[in-house]
């Protein structure tokens, strides 16, 4: 059989191909400070509660109750607070290393053959 081609060159193609769709992954960070959320919640609901069982009662007690509850309130919103930031934060990377991933330059090397002249 006749081949209608003769030699062949390299050709080489270069060029920056994107793999994924983008993703602006908004709302991830809500999704991981849900629980964080509920627990502050539930935290005012049960504060709210114990100071209504407290309410006009006075005593060494009480006052040490209520400097506990105000002491714990402060660490524990400061603690969930800076947990909130550090989700936002791990999200804005997660989505920085994606879109680094996501590029990638693509080099195709392949043969072209070409038609022969006499045809």
């Amino acid at each position: 059989m006749t081949s209608l081609f003769s030699e062949s060159e390299t050709e080489v193609v270069s060029t920056t191909y994107m793999f994924l769709t983008h993703d602006e992954m908004k709302g991830k960070a809500g999704s991981l400070n849900k629980p964080i959320n509920d627990i502050l919640s539930l935290t005012k609901k049960f504060e709210s509660a114990l100071k209504e069982e407290i309410k006009g009662q006075k005593g060494m007690i009480v006052k040490k109750i209520k400097e506990e509850l105000e002491s714990k309130r402060e660490k524990q919103k400061t603690a969930l607070q800076t947990i909130k930031e550090e989700h936002a934060a791990k999200v804005d990377r997660f989505k920085m290393i994606i879109e680094d991933l996501r590029q990638q330059d693509v080099t195709l090397t392949y043969r072209k053959k070409k038609p022969e002249k006499d045809l």
